[in-house]
């Protein structure tokens, strides 16, 4: 599949494409074995020590469902968590956890909507300066109690809602963006409308559909946990 946005016609463009690309001799397409991620039934914790680490980092993945597997009416919004929770200086990690207790120097989430299978929900953090990794973690653990039990606010769903499409809207000014999130969609099984429906998607999320989504993607068993910590030299 090739992707081209610019100020080219597609009769401009059709001879270019035959010559760097037509002698590239077609082989059969072999089956596709996609061994997928078992059930989680546990949580699991990875500890890597190494001495060239500088800065200690902490970081949890989710399993997580995507626009293309799992429980798919989670998609977007988990997109709208993600921005809520962890998406920058006014999420809720970052401001409790950087600005107001000064026990991490950075904190964020993210998710991976667009994977082939499953994706995965993510958090990360590093400790401030003398700050133990298990007070960072309990300060993540306490928010994300607070998350399950008091969920979201509608007000925290508007602002992330226009934060988010106004991405979409900035990412017009690159003709590199619009061709990468189209090429990522049709590589992914999506269609071109998916893409231009995505902002009015987005913008139909409810707070009840964001605290089901944390509710069923937040769980122990379906983390793993990876502390990222220097080791002292021999």
């Amino acid at each position: 599949m090739l992707i081209v946005a610019g100020d080219i016609t597609a009769e401009e463009l059709k001879p270019r494409a035959e010559k760097y690309y037509g002698a590239i001799a077609q082989q059969p397409i072999a089956p596709r074995l996609r061994p997928q991620e078992p059930p989680p039934q546990a949580a699991r914790r990875v500890e890597l020590k190494d001495e060239r680490v500088r800065q200690p980092n902490w970081r949890r993945m989710y399993l997580a469902p995507s626009y293309n597997s799992g429980a798919r009416e989670h998609a977007y919004p988990l997109q709208i968590l993600a921005e809520i929770f962890g998406g920058g200086a006014t999420s809720r990690l970052y401001r409790r956890l950087v600005v107001e207790r000064e026990i991490a120097t950075g904190a964020g989430a993210g998710y991976d909507a667009d994977a082939l299978d499953q994706g995965t929900f993510s958090l990360s953090a590093s400790p401030g300066a003398e700050v133990e990794m298990a007070t960072l973690e309990a300060g993540i653990e306490d928010e994300l109690k607070r998350l399950l039990a008091d969920g979201v606010t509608a007000e925290e769903v508007d602002r992330a809602k226009g934060r988010l499409r106004a991405s979409a809207v900035y990412a017009r000014d690159s003709l590199q963006a619009g061709a990468r999130a189209i090429g990522a969609a049709l590589a992914t099984g999506q269609t071109v409308e998916d893409v231009e429906q995505w902002p009015a998607r987005i913008g139909a999320v409810t707070p009840e559909q964001v605290n089901a989504a944390a509710r069923f993607v937040l769980r122990e068993e379906r983390a793993v946990t990876g502390l990222l910590l220097p080791k002292p030299s021999s």
